[in-house]
């Protein structure tokens, strides 16, 4: 079982618990502290489980409204159902009575006529309505790529500014004569498939999917969140894996396996807003074009990775990697030559 989804879900108890504690303290209702922690612990904890299970297959390849709706019903019935398991809990503690008799009406007034009340079904509807409008940002958001709804928010390209950035171009091999071989309609699908593959691992690695032009993907980081933990190397092995995990899907859909390639270099980019009804985030610069001739050279030399020394210079490997010198390789379109090297896992 992957211990990165068990940390995620202990992450969204911890903030649920905070919350609950929060809300507790903001009230001055210190008698609701520990329904209150309770109630953030459970959603919290089963949102996790939501999210790292349930909504991480076969929801995300879902229709844009078919999501919103599925996600925000889910959650709704994740927090009604706490409400009713820890308010009939607390009820059964006041009255010293059997848990189940919280849902009786003898006695004590029980859960089953309290949560039909026009007081809690208002409330309820006002929380879907609102998870509704959560969950429309969050999936625009996803739609858009990370952190890019964020920034046209704030405004954070609005006037052009300069930054180091690492690219990375990723494309698969022989595509031309996949794609005559698989005919338009397989061909998109297994394009489709592929990229929906690697999304988890380039989001695992905190990559920025830049764009998808044809058969290739580019990824971008800025540079100390690239060098960080090795992320912009570590995301195309990643990828390796993960392509290599679901083998056995490709050759049953397509008869055949998406093997890639990848270039990587690092500089300086001009990154700004453009458009008008077409409004686009876009990186302008010499890097860019670097970084897709590097991974041209894959081809002509018959390597999975190739990466610019100007980039290595800056990595620590710390011995998870082995290098090889491919030497001073003088790129299409380019007069300078730039210093190449292949990668590896040691």
């Amino acid at each position: 079982m992957d211990h990165r989804k068990w940390i995620e879900i202990l992450e969204r108890s911890a903030y649920g618990i905070l919350l609950g504690g929060l809300i507790a303290l903001i009230t001055l209702n210190q008698s609701i502290l520990p329904i209150s922690v309770l109630t953030g612990l459970s959603i919290g904890f089963w949102s996790g489980v939501l999210e790292k299970w349930a909504f991480s297959g076969w929801l995300r390849r879902r229709r844009f409204v078919e999501v919103i709706l599925l996600r925000s019903l889910a959650y709704l019935i994740v927090i009604v159902l706490t409400l009713m398991v820890l308010t009939s809990s607390q009820l059964a503690m006041d009255y010293q009575l059997p848990w189940l008799y919280a849902f009786q009406t003898e006695g004590v007034e029980g859960i089953s006529e309290l949560f039909w009340r026009r007081s809690f079904i208002t409330p309820v509807l006002v929380c879907f309505v609102l998870l509704l409008a959560m969950q429309f940002v969050m999936q625009v958001s996803r739609l858009l790529g990370r952190n890019v709804l964020l920034n046209y928010l704030i405004g954070r390209y609005y006037h052009p500014k300069e930054e180091e950035r690492i690219f990375l171009f990723m494309d698969i091999k022989s595509s031309t004569s996949l794609a005559e071989k698989l005919g338009h309609f397989q061909w998109h699908r297994l394009l489709n498939d592929f990229f929906f593959d690697i999304s988890e691992p380039i989001s695992r690695t905190k990559g920025e999917i830049y764009q998808y032009v044809g058969d290739e993907v580019v990824i971008s980081w800025p540079k100390k969140r690239g060098i960080e933990r090795l992320n912009c190397i570590q995301c195309f092995f990643y990828c390796m894996k993960k392509i290599e995990a679901r083998k056995h899907r490709y050759l049953k859909r397509y008869g055949t396996e998406p093997i890639f390639k990848a270039g990587l270099h690092i500089g300086k980019v001009v990154a700004g807003e453009i458009g008008d009804f077409k409004r686009s985030i876009v990186f302008h610069g010499d890097t860019i074009n670097t970084a897709s001739r590097i991974q041209s050279e894959t081809n002509r030399l018959g390597l999975r990775l190739l990466l610019s020394a100007r980039l290595l210079e800056q990595l620590d490997l710390r011995g998870m990697y082995t290098t090889d010198y491919i030497g001073e390789i003088k790129l299409r379109g380019k007069e300078e030559k730039v210093v190449l090297y292949s990668l590896d896992p040691v």
